[in-house]
């Protein structure tokens, strides 16, 4: 059986890449210049999706990645301002928390330019090219990967089409990005991602940020993708990473016109309507009327969605609709069932 690649190896696995990116966060906690990008009281998600782009870029193990929840290092860090100054800061701290760990030389070494290089990418400069053999292979790669998202984010279906077969051995990466191309909504990328299915029907039990296909597919109501792996045998109860269901995903997430419709299939597949899932305990017929869909709320409801079952809060699906002013939802609910316990 093949070993972990040589750069993970030497870092010490995914242990090692979890170990360097809690060392470099307890440096940014403390840090003026770098602690204001992170708002909230702690670092913990922010060590997860660094811990996890470590394990992903230098192929370990994907059921460690999924606190990944963007492909692209240029989005990622889309919402942040980078000034040189923090940049600066940032490179301080990662040196220090490498001279921390242990590291044989030249891999700290190598990481050390990959981070410089890396950086300077993120704020569009050029620097010297990486000289680690394994890294510059790596980052190459993760640059094809910046340019696929960037191709499916601008409409350049086809080039996305021709730069995504080359992630088909990481199938984590590869269903990142067939569901980016599902989220898109248009034409030929759906049909690209029908055939990869299709031709890979591994990929509908593998996992991106924790989902899988079918939920993605579900949430951007993509009906023809749903159908597909729904007739390839996928579970329709199948739990995400958060303990929600496709269904759940359908009603939370569905703004378009198909999400009625992928209720339905979801239904006759054998998903359960009344399902409570995840940390509130919420039904899909709560989400729906949270989001203030109609008819998928609609659909729920002839689907036998009860407008009785409480959340974790004790609230109804009527006054979940209420709470978020959605009177059209509240009108339906309040006409198929029991006055809410509240009122606004």
């Amino acid at each position: 059986m093949e070993g972990p690649p040589a750069l993970l190896k030497a870092l010490g696995g995914e242990v090692g890449c979890k170990r360097l990116s809690k060392a470099f966060y307890a440096r940014v906690g403390k840090d003026p210049v770098l602690r204001p990008l992170f708002p909230g009281k702690s670092l913990k998600c922010a060590i997860e999706a660094f811990s996890a782009f470590l394990i992903q870029f230098l192929g370990g193990d994907e059921e460690q990645t999924q606190f990944r929840w963007w492909l692209s290092l240029r989005e990622s860090h889309a919402r942040f301002r980078i000034s040189p100054a923090q940049r600066e800061a940032w490179l301080k701290d990662m040196a220090a928390a490498l001279d921390a760990t242990p590291l044989d030389g030249p891999t700290r070494q190598g990481l050390g330019q990959f981070f410089e290089h890396s950086s300077a990418y993120l704020l569009g400069d050029q620097t010297s090219p990486l000289q680690h053999t394994e890294l510059a292979a790596r980052w190459n790669e993760q640059c094809s990967l910046d340019d696929a998202i960037a191709a499916i984010a601008s409409g350049r279906d086809q080039e996305a089409i021709a730069l995504a077969p080359h992630f088909t051995s990481r199938p984590s990466v590869f269903v990142g990005l067939l569901s980016r191309m599902v989220k898109s909504g248009r034409a030929s990328l759906i049909h690209f991602a029908l055939n990869a299915v299709e031709q890979d029907q591994s990929l509908a039990t593998r996992r991106y940020a924790g989902r899988t296909l079918l939920h993605y597919a579900a949430g951007a109501g993509c009906l023809p993708l749903v159908a597909s792996l729904l007739r390839l045998g996928t579970d329709p109860a199948l739990h995400d990473n958060g303990g929600h269901t496709p269904l759940y995903r359908v009603a939370n997430e569905c703004g378009s016109k198909s999400g009625p419709a992928v209720v339905r299939v979801l239904v006759e597949a054998g998903a359960d309507v009344n399902e409570r899932s995840g940390v509130t305990r919420a039904t899909a017929l709560h989400m729906a009327a949270r989001r203030g869909f109609f008819e998928i709320a609609q659909t729920l409801l002839d689907c036998g969605a009860s407008t009785k079952l409480r959340d974790r809060k004790g609230d109804t699906p009527l006054d979940r609709a209420l709470h978020c002013r959605r009177p059209q939802v509240a009108q339906l609910l309040a006409k198929r069932g029991p006055i809410a316990a509240t009122q606004p």
